[in-house]
């Protein structure tokens, strides 16, 4: 399943108390950009920190003047909220389960092999829902007497209707000839090198 939001806020305001628990069931996690602070927020601490080594230095003078260095671990955000808001449009940020965070750069889709299937590419439209090819269709019906109903209307095409078990015997025999077929050439090519 894919859940599929322009930010975080609409998640927040579907499932107020649950929306944490919701965000944290997803194993992928693909930001690719937007204007909301919340989000921002969200993928930073996705990110979590780095850790910065920091040197200072401190010299006093005078009489007895002295030379100070001091070395401190700090962490930092990998990317702060504004340095979130301010990614390049060519890049997304890539969360996997278990791996580290990844930036990208996005798929420009004018470029793709399959674009000239598409109406972008010059391609016929899509219309979902349209039945191409349909291979039959069941109505059932309950609680109606069959003597009421009309004679069903049988077109002139010949068909197979095969329960699951019935393919599965048909595909089971069609493999065993496969098989067999191919032990007899084999078998003759077999022969033929004794001979020669």
């Amino acid at each position: 399943m894919s859940i599929i939001l322009q930010n975080m806020a609409q998640l927040k305001a579907l499932f107020e108390k649950q929306w944490e628990s919701i965000a944290g069931n997803c194993d992928t996690f693909l930001y690719l950009g937007g204007n909301e602070q919340s989000s921002h927020e969200y993928v930073t601490k996705l990110l979590d920190k780095e850790t910065l080594d920091t040197n200072t230095y401190g010299k006093s003078s005078g009489r007895n003047g002295n030379y100070s260095t001091n070395y401190q671990q700090s962490g930092r955000e990998l990317l702060t909220p504004g340095e979130v808001r301010k990614l390049d449009n060519d890049y997304a940020l890539l969360f996997i389960r278990g791996e580290s965070p990844v930036i990208d750069r996005k798929l420009d889709i004018l470029n793709h092999p399959n674009v000239a299937q598409t109406p972008d590419g010059k391609g016929a439209r899509f219309i979902h829902g349209e039945i191409e090819g349909s291979v039959g269709s069941v109505e059932l019906v309950r609680d109606i007497d069959p003597a009421t109903l009309p004679a069903p209307h049988v077109p002139d095409v010949d068909y197979v209707l095969y329960s699951e078990e019935d393919l599965q015997k048909l595909f089971e025999d069609k493999e065993k000839q496969a098989n067999e077929k191919t032990k007899q050439n084999q078998g003759a090519v077999h022969r033929r090198g004794i001979g020669s």
